[in-house]
């Protein structure tokens, strides 16, 4: 008798165990089904708002009805893409933006770019001030305004959906490696002048290492080279010369898992500038 009590206890706590297992993983399974559903919709008000920031303020050669000839020709006629982009109103639409960012090889790297006044200031709020993990493309608080520094530094989030710099890694996947072949610049269009930029070097890192160095002079400037010749992925072009200390423009980017500390940098070193 008490054997089968026994026995019956331990089918009755069996069934208990799977229950609680079962209602947990439910429960798992319906916040992670909250989580991305409240992840897709974030990324489809942010997307939605940089995509009206874009059709409102910037004008394209490649939006017009000339043919693809034509549009090519326009696009490139004056060594960089023709955009005409109404920096008066973005000002006016947020006091700290400062140029808008442009990485061709890279077609949805596209974005306005903020200048934080304090450390993470636009980690997650969106241009438009709306709070939003996909957050801006900003301007690291001690990097120069005029993207006229040694060394700028510019940020943006991973996102899953490819936008803000969630493209960047493309640079590294094993069938893309050519991606920067034919088109290996970066522009900045300011109100005053338009920059353009070379992409040299990219590498995955980690936060707080050398990568985040602040260049003050000329000094900390080739301490930076070398460090970045030393980590590249890829080798640096031997017809790209650093004794100038040309402008260099870095790209910043979580990589791998969130919390990890992994980060993808891209750097690039202004070639060429132009009045707006």
């Amino acid at each position: 008798m008490k054997e089968k009590e026994s026995r019956n206890n331990k089918r009755t706590l069996g069934n208990i165990v799977r229950g609680v297992l079962i209602i947990a993983l439910v429960a798992l399974i319906a916040y992670e089904g909250v989580m991305i559903y409240r992840d897709q919709k974030e990324y489809s008000v942010a997307t939605n708002e940089y995509a009206n920031l874009y059709e409102k303020y910037v004008e394209s050669a490649e939006d017009d009805d000339t043919d693809e000839a034509q549009k090519g020709m326009s696009i490139w006629q004056d060594a960089y893409p023709k955009l005409n982009i109404n920096h008066s109103a973005l000002k006016e639409k947020n006091s700290d933006y400062i140029g808008w960012l442009y990485f061709p090889a890279l077609s949805k790297v596209s974005y306005p770019v903020v200048k934080e006044q304090q450390i993470d200031q636009y980690l997650y709020k969106t241009f438009e001030g709306t709070p939003n993990r996909a957050g801006c493309i900003f301007m690291d608080v001690l990097s120069d305004g005029s993207f006229c520094g040694l060394s700028d530094m510019v940020f943006g989030h991973n996102m899953k959906n490819g936008s803000m710099f969630g493209s960047l890694k493309t640079l590294y996947k094993s069938d893309k490696k050519d991606v920067l072949k034919d088109n290996p610049y970066i522009y900045v269009y300011t109100e005053d002048k338009i920059y353009k930029y070379r992409v040299f070097a990219y590498y995955t890192t980690v936060n707080g290492s050398d990568s985040y160095m602040e260049v003050t002079d000329h000094d900390k400037y080739d301490e930076y080279i070398k460090y970045i010749r030393r980590c590249s992925q890829i080798e640096i072009p031997e017809d790209i010369s650093f004794d100038e200390y040309p402008s260099l423009l870095t790209l910043s980017t979580c990589s791998g898992q969130s919390g990890s500390g992994r980060r993808f940098v891209v750097h690039s070193v202004k070639i060429e500038t132009f009045d707006n």
